[in-house]
């Protein structure tokens, strides 16, 4: 503090100067300055994003495709990351699929996935004045939740009486070599299969939407200083194709994996949290009972599927 009696020499203006700026050092100087640079700081948020093609029939990421392949959607995975006091980062992370929409494009889909020998691939058809096959709304094709044919076009499949119509995304949790499962995951992985159009817009069977984002998955990372999450995006009917032969010999039910990701974490450098997102070839399936995880009769508005969003609390039905 500055004497009374050199207010008078120096001035009050110089005085106070002098009192701010020992004042900001001490506070400069003090462990608890709550500087963003310091790595225990909470609420430090962490933005990654990493993109992907997925190819009909699917293609293995360690092999490079063919130049005239197209890709039939193209996806980004992202994880939002905020650190939490005391020592745990929370991770919310999504899966967003788009649709290359040129004309080519959809004369692509046409003839791909057309599907033109099997009867009951009407019902999922949506077809305009001309009889020219539309845009399919691809939250539409992609989800299960909903009245079958009417908010979503997939459904029971009339002759082997099941519902396997529908894409998911599928999360464990592993330590740093991705060898033991977390118990957080390993009886009851995360797991959904809704899609929703951007923005929450309200559309319908005839909407033409071109992107789908999976719901938004919560985990919880520490009490370890790394970790390693296995990600797999599947579509549970294959039909007629047959992924790579590289790919786990163990189906998703009568699907496959369309992508598989592998995304390291660490907690313990200097800059706080950090994570690497690898697209690869998928080494084992997702061990998953997707058979038994739908129960929907034929007509039924929803299935009884559980979801799972976060690695803290139970999730509920579709």
């Amino acid at each position: 503090m500055i004497r009374q009696d050199t207010i008078g020499t120096l001035g009050r203006p110089v005085a106070v100067a002098i009192e701010l700026g020992v004042a900001l050092a001490l506070l400069l100087l003090s462990p608890g300055c709550g500087c963003d640079e310091t790595p225990s700081t909470p609420g430090r948020r962490f933005h990654t994003a990493s993109g992907f093609p997925i190819y009909w029939p699917p293609a293995d990421p360690a092999e490079a495709p063919p130049k005239s392949l197209r890709p039939l959607l193209t996806g980004t995975l992202t994880l939002d990351a905020q650190e939490q006091p005391p020592g745990e980062t929370e991770v919310r992370l999504a899966v967003t699929l788009t649709r290359p929409s040129t004309e080519d494009d959809r004369n692509s889909w046409n003839t791909v996935l057309a599907y033109g020998d099997v009867p009951w691939m009407e019902e999922v058809r949506v077809w305009d004045a001309q009889r020219q096959w539309l845009w399919p709304n691809l939250p539409y094709l992609l989800r299960l939740p909903g009245r079958e044919r009417v908010e979503r076009y997939g459904g029971v499949d009339p002759g082997k009486g099941v519902d396997n119509d529908f894409a998911a995304v599928l999360i464990r949790k592993y330590d740093a070599q991705g060898v033991v499962e977390s118990d957080e995951t390993e009886d009851a992985p995360l797991v959904s299969a809704e899609w929703h159009a951007p923005d929450a817009a309200a559309t319908d069977g005839h909407s033409i939407v071109h992107v789908a984002k999976s719901d938004e998955f919560l985990l919880h990372l520490g009490g370890t200083p790394r970790g390693r999450l296995k990600v797999w995006v599947v579509y549970a009917d294959f039909l007629y194709s047959n992924p790579p032969l590289a790919w786990p010999r163990e189906g998703e039910w009568a699907g496959g994996i369309l992508a598989y990701f592998e995304v390291d974490w660490e907690t313990s450098s200097a800059d706080g949290y950090q994570c690497v997102i690898r697209h690869k070839r998928p080494e084992e399936s997702t061990r998953f009972e997707w058979s038994k995880w739908v129960v929907r009769t034929r007509g039924a508005d929803e299935a009884q599927a559980e979801v799972r969003l976060s690695d803290r609390r139970e999730g509920g039905s579709l």
